[in-house]
Parts: structure tokens; sequence; C-alpha cells
């Protein structure tokens, strides 16, 4: 399909759900999309969105692949010579990357997207450059780190390229760290971490050749030990509190200088013993999880896939300040409270409720459920803007107790 260069055109690796506001703001701005995905996924945009005119497709066997997404990538640059490419999930970073430095386009750079898709590859530059992080030992055998593990209870382990808490556990005891030892030894690349005490939070940050343009501080909240997955998020936090706010936004500075990130999106997930206490946990680049751009965008009143966009199209866009949220807007998931099928669940007490943008359950009957162990377990999620914080957090502990989840217990 011969491109028209009279107008401008992106290549979108990746257009999952949470990528869809990059397409209405294409349509916005009045670009062509060239979209790399699977069949069944196209399938679900075809028509909506008239900004989409060509399309490569991805097995779906072999999507959730790093290595998957470059060649149909470098098929649909082909076809159109896109002015700007952009990624959307963390299996989508490499490829991106690589395709923005064969086109001389606007990216993160090859070397901070590659960082970016390996936690080993993290701690390392982090710690080169003075950062704050957690004590850590990279292992291909965990049984090799048990004097070392021990003498530091609780630690953390973790794959070092995975995502949503996939494959996250805390042990506080030998006892635990055996029988983690019984089932991971052969896991491959792992890391051991000291565990770090402290509330969970993240910056979303866009980054133009190197300058940090605009920041976001979200608030989350978690399962707690062992797994930690998140159940809600709380963007635009933090105008109560300056000091941490500082605070986030210097330790993402040093993360954009350490990778030498060139241009795009930061999601940088810390910890914080202190309101100046800060401990990184990992870094990605790349469109984050759990809706927490439309939360941004909801909280700081901007069109923040419009921003991102222009960012890879070489523009430099106008955005707020950060420092100055005009609403409250979250997102909230719910977790299993027990294992076993599930026979049915109801969220008709969310429907209607003021400050409830939207809402989809994840899972249908019939499925088997647990209490999360990674983001993939969770029942349902919520998108909620409301005028403050409290009326936020009143909302979502509401919601969280009037759906109505029935669980079977699967042994009868």
């Amino acid at each position: 399909m011969p491109a028209d260069r009279q107008q401008r055109t992106a290549v979108l690796i990746g257009a999952g759900v949470m990528a869809e506001g990059y397409l209405h703001a294409a349509g916005e701005l009045g670009l062509r999309v060239g979209v790399v995905e699977t069949p069944t996924r196209y399938a679900a945009l075809a028509g909506r969105f008239p900004c989409v005119v060509d399309f490569e497709p991805v097995d779906e066997a072999v999507a959730t692949r790093d290595e998957s997404w470059l060649a149909p990538a470098m098929t649909l640059a082909g076809r159109l010579a896109p002015d700007a490419v952009w990624g959307f999930a963390e299996q989508h970073v490499l490829a991106t990357a690589i395709l923005q430095h064969r086109l001389g386009l606007p990216g993160p750079g090859l070397d901070a997207a590659t960082v970016s898709r390996n936690k080993a590859l993290q701690r390392g530059e982090f710690e080169r450059a003075g950062l704050p992080q957690p004590g850590h030992r990279h292992t291909s055998r965990l049984s090799t780190q048990r004097e070392w593990a021990l003498e530091r209870l609780p630690v953390v382990v973790k794959p070092v390229s995975l995502q949503g808490s996939q494959g996250v556990e805390r042990i506080v005891s030998a006892e635990e760290w055996d029988d983690a030892v019984a089932r991971r030894d052969a896991e491959g690349p792992l890391l051991v971490e000291e565990y770090v005490e402290g509330d969970e939070y993240s910056v979303e940050a866009l980054v133009h050749q190197g300058r940090v343009l605009f920041t976001n501080l979200t608030r989350k909240e978690t399962t707690g030990p062992p797994y930690f997955v998140e159940l809600h998020h709380e963007a635009g936090h933090g105008a109560g509190r300056p000091l941490l706010r500082k605070a986030a936004d210097r330790l993402c500075e040093g993360v954009v200088e350490a990778l030498r990130l060139g241009t795009g999106i930061v999601h940088l997930e810390f910890r914080a013993r202190a309101d100046d206490d800060l401990v990184i946990m990992e870094v990605a680049v790349r469109t984050p999880g759990d809706h927490i751009l439309e939360l941004v965008a909801r909280a700081h009143g901007f069109d923040v896939f419009e921003a991102c966009l222009r960012l890879a199209l070489g523009e430099l866009p106008e955005v707020p300040d950060g420092q100055s949220p005009v609403r409250a807007a979250g997102s909230l998931f719910l977790s299993a409270p027990g294992t076993g099928r599930l026979v049915s669940l109801s969220l008709a007490e969310w429907a209607g409720r003021p400050g409830v943008a939207r809402y989809e359950a994840r899972l249908a009957p019939g499925a088997h459920v647990r209490p999360a162990e990674n983001s993939g377990d969770r029942l349902a999620w919520t998108v909620l803007d409301c005028a403050t914080p409290d009326e936020l957090r009143r909302l979502a502990r509401e919601l969280a107790a009037v759906a109505a989840v029935e669980i079977s217990d699967e042994a009868r």
C-alpha cells in the first residue's frame, strides 16, 4: 500500500485494549496508522478506528515472545514508510526500539530498551550510577545463593524479564527458601533481592531527547506478601506531599540519565521507606499497565496519548506541570476470595455509580480462580474518576465490598 506523503503515518507495534487511547489520538491528529497485532485483536479493532489503514499479523501462539514482533513490524514499515513508530507492551519494546533505530526515528534508544527488558541489567546500571536499590544477586540456580539469602531474610525472588508480578515471591524463612529451591532451582536466570519495607509507587514520565517534560506520581495498593499483586492505583498522587514528589522526580531524572534514554515513556516503580528515602524496584520504557496512562490523562486533564504520539513524531508536546492534578483518578482490580471454580461474578452494583468511568470482568464463570498470585489472576477491573483522593479511596473500598463473587470447591 503506497504511503500518502501529505498525511503522516505511524506504525503501532501492539494495540491491546489499553492502547486504544493512541488510536483515538491518532484519529484526532489525522494520522494514518498501521498496526502489528494478532488477527484476533486486529478483528476487534477493524472498523472502529478509521485511522487504521494497514495491518501485519503476529502468530497468536508466539505473541508473548519478544522475537515475534520485529519481522512483521519491519514488513509493515516497508509498506508504509512511517513517520513514527510506537510500541505498546513489554514484549513490543525491543522490536520497537530496533525499528526506530533502523529508520532514524525518535525512541528511547536501543541501549535503554535492552536494559529495561532485563532486571539484572537494570541492577547493574543503577549500581554503576549510584542509584538506590535493594541488595541483590543474579543467579542461574537459586541453590547457589542460600547462604547469601538466609543472612538477609526476608528476600524476594523474581525472574529477570517477566512482568505483572509473575514469578515474584517473598521468602521469610529457611524452610520457605528450601521450598523455593525445590520448585525453581532449574527455572533459569533469577534475581534474589533484599526485601524493602515501604509503600509502593510509580512515576510515569514523558521524556524528549533526554529531558524529562512531565511526571505523574501513582500510589499503589497490593495484595502484600508473598506476591504483591497490584489491586489499586491512584494517579496524580503527592500534591500534599512535596518532599515525596520532589524525591520521586529526582529519582526519575537519575534513572533517565543512567539509561541514557532518548525520547519516550518511563514507568519507574519504587518503594518509599520515607518520603525522602526511595528505593528502585524496576523500570520500563513502555505504556504502563493497569490503565495507568488513562488515569494520568484523567488526573491531569490532558491527552497523554496524543502527547506520546507527538513525541514519536519528533515534536515537543504541550504538557501540564504534573504537580497540580485536577482530578483523582484510579483503577481497582478484584482478587478472588478463595481457590476453586468461578460460579458467578456480578458487577451490577458498580453500574451507574458516580465516579465509575467504566468497568469489565476479566474472567468468566467456569474459570479456575485463586487469590491473585500475578496480574492474570485478577477477576475484574474498573477505572474511577473522582473529585478528591478521599472520595476515590472511599469509592474503591465500596466497590470491592459490593462485587458479588461465588466460587465452588473444585474438589467436590
